[in-house]
This record gives C-alpha cells, structure tokens and sequence, in this order.
C-alpha cells in the first residue's frame, strides 16, 4: 500500500530527529514531534464538551501570529532554531533562532489564510500559528482547549509541548490541559497543514476551494472536576429519551436529571459504573412538535452532581415508511436546496458568522424550502442551531467525495468514522437534522461499500432516530446503477443500508440530453425505500443573458429547473436538494470567462444577485407546499 503523506512525513520527522542526537537531550525531545497515529473510531464518543455554549470558557478568537513554513521544514528536519512551537527568544551568545514570533505578521482568527492574507490565495501546506493568552485563576477543576474546526490537519502545543493532534477539517476536537496551564501568560502554537493526500478525507479531488487556517472558534472551557460530557435528548419509541454520560472521578452512581419547566416534566436517576444513565418517560400532554411549520423548542436544564448546563431542543420524529418520508408522522414533500459553508461577498472564505449563516438560510426560505443540504461536510453549528431557530430540516454529511478516496484503507476508514462520530455527537440534539449523509458520489465496487457500511453502522449506534443517506450516481461506472436506453434503476449495493435513496443527475448539462430531452428519461427505484433528488443544476454566470438554447446564460439554467422539476412530478421522488444555493469557489471550475474559478450553479451570484432560475424553483416549491 502506498504510505500516506501524513505516514511519510511523520518517518522524515523521525529520520531528522535522531540527527539531532548530538544536542542536548532534552531540547531535541522538546522541539521533534513524535510519528502521527491514526484517528481513533469504534464504540468511544469523542469528548467534545457538551453545552459548552453555557460554560464558563474564554475566547482566544483575535490576532494570532503566523509563520508560513513552505517546505515543511521544521516538521520534516525539527532544529531547535526553528522549533515554532518552543517559542524561544534569541538570546545573546546562544545558538541562532530563525524565528521571532513578536515581529510575524498577525492573522484574524477564526480565517482563512487564503482569504485574510492576498499573497496565500492559492497556497496549500503548513503554517503555525501562535497565540499569547492570560489563564482565568485556577478554581480547582477541569480545564479544556476546544477548536470548533481547524482545516485540515492540526498538531497543538501548549507552553511548549504537544497536547494533541487532529486531522479533518470540519469538525471539533477538545484536549484537556488541567494541569498543563501556567498562572498568567500561556501561549499555544497550532501547525495547520490543509494539503490533502491519498488517504485523506476529502481525498485529491474535490469541488469546492480548500481554504486552509483555524476557521472556526477557538475556546479555553471551565468545567467542575466531574462534569455532563455529554447528553442526547429526543423523541424515540413514543418515549421521551434522554442519555446522559458523565466525565470524572465521581461519574459512577451521580444523581442526574433533566427537566423541561415549560413541560412540568423532569427524568431523573442515577449513573452506572461506567458514568452513563438513560431516563425516559411518556411525552407530556402539551408537548409542541417542532416542525419546519412550527419550530418550537423547550429550555431544558441538564444536572449532573453540580454540573448544571442548559440548552435548547426541539422534540419531532422521523420516519422512511415505504417510499415516502414521515415527518411528525405525516409524509412529506422535501423542498430543499443546496449549499457551501462560503458566505455571501467577491472573495468568498471559509468563516461563517451568525449573521453571514442566517443570510443565506433566510435566501433558501425565500426559495420556499424547508430543507438544507449541508455540502459535503459538517457546517458551522450555529448555522445548524439556525436551521433549530428557523425551522429548516438539515442534511449534514462528511466529506467521502467521489473516487479518489482511499476505500481499502484502515487509516482512512478510521478518519471517516471518527469524522461522522464528531459531526453526530456535536449536532445530534438539533431537531432541524434530519438526514445523516455519508458519501457524494462514490463508486460501488466492494471495498467502498464494506467502508460506507462500518459508517453507517456507527452513525445508527450514535442515533438510531435520523435517517441515513447518501447522494448516489446512476451510471455504473460512477454510481452502481443498471442504465438502460433512457431508464435508469436506482440500484446501489449500498441502498439496501440505507433509508432514503438519493441521487444526483444533471440532465441538460453533462451528458448528451438537452433539457427539454429530460422528459424521455425515466427512474425507478427497486428498494421499497424513499427516493429523493439530491443535485440537479447547470452554470449560469449572472447577467449573462440570451436565447435559452445558449449555455451558460441564465435563460438556459432557468430551462434546465424547467425541466427537470417537470419530471420530478412522476417515478416517485418525495423530495428534491437542486445544486445549489449560490455560486461558491473551486480551483477546478477553469472557464476564464464564465467560471473564472468559481462554480456558476448557484441560483444566487456570490455577491447576492438572484438569477432567473431562483424564481423558477420558488414558483415550483410554492406549488408543493399545500
């Protein structure tokens, strides 16, 4: 098997450090970082702090310094002159240091470097950076550093030694350093390696811009010495179900409850010996179903021993019956759309705040929609608790993207379901998500379907109340269909662990159909399962205006809606995700004119303008929603 780039840089890191034997012990310990190791994955939740939201922490968003290390240098050949995360000064007769972290430049955090830095718009590999932070007074309990995403890979170090790494580039991760902080000034250097490789995930060829930096906030969290790790609370059997778990030296045999004051409702009980309890009882009489119609959500007060968080949590049900999908156990009609985590503006970037995450959702309710497909990896979770607010269904997914990805791996096995654990335990409390997504586009030879099904097993394990999905081809040779003279069965060997079948077809725009050819072409689904719709489109640039027949005008894209929205009405679909929202940034989209290195299938341009097929989509959903 050929070695990962991770695997080759971790042995070249080795190789280097026992050149160094010749200095002294304990700085050459110090400055070499020891061989990366695989993601865990199985049966252990990853520790991601819950509610932590309502915990006392500190930020450490703001000006960090940087330092662009283009040949990978002081990972492959670790010196102590450029030994970034020590951070020594240079000091008179002493050995030269090749770095002065008071003079770098600063970078704002959460950012991409791609776009908070001009001259790194296009760079791909490592950069560190460092930050300087005052430590609150100890209290006496537990301490932790939380990143909600770093992109991609991220080796962390506090005051000089390494407290962890991570790899993915969309999901959170938490080190604890009780103990490891210093009275006043602490400082932590992260390296931030966004290349990918043969066994990463997303792997070498993808869609969208890989904007590479700490893109996501970064937190310093308080918890008591025993704290609620973590709770999932829901709707489950006719039974509201909560499982709760706690953290520390007195998590076995701890009284815990959750109540919901507006409900007159509290579930208590005690913890196992291995900290975790269940607690459930009969829906009260008054309980509000959320719904895209009603989203109603309950405070509800979480206790663990001392440990009182508090959070907000809508109670609906899902459900696939035969080929329709149930919401609240009524079938329904999804009208979805497509989008990147990119906001609205001419650079686009990878940070989404608040306000920039509730602009584009607010252009998807425009649309009509009541779904949101999350493409292709876990977004922001404040745009997922917007989504709580706003009453759009959520489809979230990790990023196993086409074919490039290495599917008889165990190291990239590992990485997905470490990924797909973090993007279910951090988001399984939202009533918004729906649908659990765990591969684009895949091929369905063995090998990727004995790794999509170890992924879906663990996602059921995690939360057996969603519905598992997958965005499918139908062609064989890309997605494991039996194509015929225009008829196309829907038959992956992975439907069958499935819930929902979904598929992506662009008819009108790659293959040899015109679009209003997309009549011809019949689907049929052999899986008495639901079957949904989960891309169609074409690029148009905006204000590109002409005949219909011409591509990349907006007439052409508003006729391919046309069109295929028309044969959506028959072989079945209970719901449609078109791609996608609004234009967004991918080095493989090379047209100079139209494209300029930016995908054009957006119904809205990347500055904001709607283009003719957004009021063709919200014509056809307002048609749908009676």
């Amino acid at each position: 098997m050929t070695p990962s780039r991770r695997q080759l840089l971790a042995g070249a890191a080795l190789t280097a450090s026992a050149a160094l034997a010749m200095q002294a012990q304990a700085q050459e310990k110090a400055a070499s970082p020891p061989a990366a190791s695989p993601p865990a994955a199985g049966d252990e939740e990853p520790l991601l702090l819950f509610a932590q939201h309502d915990r006392p922490r500190v930020t450490l968003d703001g000006l960090w310094a940087y330092i662009l290390d283009q040949n990978d240098s002081a990972f492959r050949k670790p010196n102590a002159r450029r030994a970034f995360w020590l951070d020594e000064p240079q000091k008179p007769g002493g050995p030269v240091v090749e770095y002065d972290w008071s003079i770098s430049p600063r970078m704002e955090i959460p950012g991409d470097w791609n776009t908070r830095d001009p001259s790194l718009e296009w760079y791909d590999g490592p950069i560190y950076f460092h930050r300087r932070f005052q430590a609150p007074a100890d209290k006496g309990g537990r301490r932790f550093l939380s990143f909600e995403a770093v992109n991609y890979d991220a080796v962390v170090w506090l005051n000089g030694q390494e407290i962890g790494r991570h790899e993915g580039g969309f999901t959170p991760f938490v080190f604890e350093v009780t103990g490891k902080l210093k009275p006043g000034e602490n400082v932590v250097v992260l390296r931030v390696d966004d290349r990918v490789g043969p066994e990463t995930l997303p792997s070498l060829d993808f869609d969208w811009k890989n904007y590479g930096g700490i893109t996501r906030s970064v937190w310093l969290v308080e918890t008591p010495t025993t704290f609620l790790r973590d709770a999932f609370l829901r709707l489950e059997g006719g039974q509201i179900v909560a499982d709760l778990r706690a953290d520390g030296p007195a998590a076995a045999g701890l009284e815990v409850s959750v109540a919901i004051a507006d409900l007159n409702l509290t579930l208590s009980g005690k913890t196992g010996p291995d900290g975790r309890a269940r607690l459930s009882a009969k829906p009260p009489r008054g309980l509000k179903l959320w719904s895209p119609e009603s989203p109603t959500l309950y405070d509800v007060t979480f206790k663990a021993g001392e440990d009182v968080r508090r959070d907000r949590v809508g109670f609906r049900t899902l459900e696939a019956r035969g080929r329709q999908i149930l919401v609240n156990g009524k079938p329904r009609f999804i009208r979805g759309i497509a989008l990147h985590e990119e906001p609205l503006g001419a650079q686009g970037g990878r940070v989404m705040t608040p306000p920039e995450a509730r602009a584009l959702l607010e252009e998807a309710k425009a649309l009509g929609c009541d779904m949101v497909r999350l493409a292709h990896y876990p977004h922001t979770e404040s745009t997922v608790r917007l989504c709580d607010e706003l009453g759009l269904l959520v489809w979230s997914e990790i990023p196993v993207y086409w074919d490039d990805v290495a599917y008889e791996s165990p190291r990239t096995l590992a990485l997905a379901r470490a990924m797909a654990a973090e993007m279910v335990v951090r988001d399984r409390n939202r009533a918004s998500v729906a649908f659990w997504s765990v591969a684009n586009e895949t091929p369905t030879h063995q090998a990727r379907t004995t790794f999509l099904r170890h992924v879906v097993a663990d996602i059921r394990r995690l939360d057996p109340t969603r519905l598992l999905t997958a965005a499918l081809n139908k062609n064989i040779d890309v997605g494991g269909a039996k194509a015929g003279q225009n008829q196309f069965v829907v038959d992956d060997p992975l439907a069958p662990d499935l819930d929902v079948v979904a598929i992506n077809q662009y008819e009108g725009w790659y293959g040899p159909r015109t679009p209003d050819q997309a009549k011809t072409v019949r689907f049929s689904n052999p899986h008495d399962k639901p079957m949904m719709m989960s891309e169609f489109g074409a690029d148009a640039l905006y204000g590109e205006r002409g005949p219909k027949e011409n591509r990349w005008t907006e007439e052409y894209q508003a006729w391919v809606f046309e069109e295929t929205l028309a044969l959506l009405e028959r072989d079945g679909f209970v719901g449609v995700s078109p791609w996608v929202l609004k234009d967004f940034r991918s080095p493989r989209r090379w047209h100079a004119r139209y494209q300029d290195y930016w995908n054009r299938k957006g119904l809205v341009s990347n500055e904001g303008h709607r283009k003719l097929a957004f009021d063709t989509l919200r014509r056809y959903y307002a048609g749908k929603a009676s």
